[in-house]
């Protein structure tokens, strides 16, 4: 029994690799924007719509999530920490953005006979693990959330390098610096096993996307105090976009494809109406502050906390600046949504 399992996910994992390797040589040849992360996001969302079955162990997820945290950690200068102190007014504008989504997707998801609490936690943008839990236990429609969900992450993925594009002069699509100077084997070797027994210490505390975070806290501290210099190694990099973007195809793998095709047309406008929102806003942002419209767009993204901070550094952006609004998102709506569960019993 174990070893029809074992040579199932064994199967499962080497298709997710040949569907996610494809995806990003695909995009690469037809010059996409950031073709290592949206290639395999396209083909694999596709290949488990078409009804494939794979999937990516949790190691191997985690693993991933924490080569972009030290990627992350390895841009951050001290010229972007100087900025922070711009920061509250971005990060005020960002919590109105993040209730103005909510709110609208609220009253908009009750026109698609969706009830209050489930509108609610359909609509709000991001935090999935912990809305699909509220949705559990106050017995709501479950599946319907969690595909509206699925629909806004895959969304925010294509549009957000589209929306850098069309509005800034921001170049995407290979930003990886193949000749500047990296990290050491040896060092990212030691790199790695640190932050992930932060990543694990940080996961007890229930904080979001913990080994992303624990590579963001070894990386900033080695490299700030001169123990480690150097950027990530583009091999890795590349290795980690590739799995995220098969991570984000996971998400459609045995849906209900009845389920999809009515909830996809609502999801797609929901989520296309956040990102004008965020993108209104985000323009506004960089007007009062100074900060670059690029960081803002991307730091005021309506979810996918690990997709977006992968695409800051794709796009070279200020990655701290990202990191902390994005997980300000998650820590805000940790509250706000039961709030308004309660205001809507």
């Amino acid at each position: 029994m174990l070893s029809s399992i074992n040579k199932k996910y064994t199967i499962e994992l080497i298709l997710s690799i040949l569907l996610g390797s494809l995806g990003a040589f695909l995009a690469w040849q037809m010059n996409l924007p950031a073709p290592f992360l949206l290639g395999p996001t396209i083909v694999c969302s596709i290949g488990a719509i078409l009804g494939l079955k794979f999937s990516i162990p949790i190691f191997l997820k985690n693993l991933c999530f924490t080569i972009i945290g030290i990627t992350i950690g390895t841009n951050i200068t001290p010229n972007s920490l100087a900025q922070i102190s711009t920061w509250p007014i971005s990060l005020l504008m960002m919590v109105l953005t993040i209730v103005l989504i909510t709110l609208f997707g609220m009253l908009f998801l009750s026109h698609f006979s969706l009830d209050r609490k489930t509108s609610i936690l359909a609509s709000t943008p991001g935090h999935l693990s912990f809305v699909l839990s509220i949705s559990n236990d106050i017995k709501t429609d479950t599946p319907k959330i969690a595909i509206i969900q699925s629909i806004r992450v895959l969304s925010l993925t294509l549009l957000t390098p589209i929306l850098v594009i069309i509005i800034s002069d921001t170049e995407i699509s290979n930003n990886f610096n193949i000749n500047e100077k990296n990290i050491s084997l040896a060092q990212l070797v030691l790199i790695v096993f640190f932050s992930l027994i932060i990543g694990l210490l940080i996961m007890n505390t229930k904080v979001p996307a913990p080994f992303l975070i624990g590579g963001m806290i070894c990386t900033t501290v080695s490299h700030g105090s001169g123990l480690t210099e150097g950027l990530m190694l583009p091999f890795f990099s590349i290795f980690a976009f590739i799995i995220l973007g098969i991570v984000i195809g996971t998400r459609f793998v045995s849906v209900d494809i009845k389920l999809l095709k009515t909830s996809f047309f609502s999801g797609f406008l929901l989520t296309f109406a956040g990102a004008i929102l965020s993108l209104f806003f985000a323009f506004l942002t960089s007007k009062i502050t100074k900060i670059e419209l690029v960081d803002a767009i991307i730091a005021f993204a309506p979810g996918g906390l690990e997709t977006m901070i992968a695409m800051g550094s794709i796009v070279d952006a200020d990655q701290t600046y990202i990191a902390i609004h994005h997980v300000i998102r998650i820590i805000f709506l940790t509250f706000f949504v039961p709030f308004l569960i309660y205001k809507n019993k």
